[in-house]
């Protein structure tokens, strides 16, 4: 029981971070996406390059996993 709770407890201290990350990473993607869009439309020949999303689910894991080993540090 007292496993469950310390887990609970960094589970809860890391949760508003990893949400604010997550923003963060949306609103890059979309800034990101916006430019794609305007270069595309401008026939712009620079558009050929390939656009990677940062919000992914390989991300996110990557993100919760780091958020996960920093506070069983502390």
């Amino acid at each position: 029981m007292g496993l469950l709770s310390v887990d609970l407890l960094i589970t809860l201290q890391i949760l508003p971070v990893f949400f604010s990350n997550c923003l963060f990473l949306a609103l890059y993607d979309s800034v990101i996406l916006l430019k794609h869009v305007a270069l595309l439309l401008s026939r712009s020949k620079s558009t050929r390059g390939e656009w990677r999303r940062m919000l992914t689910s390989e991300g996110l894991r990557c993100v919760w996993n780091s958020f996960l080993l920093d506070a069983y540090k502390q």
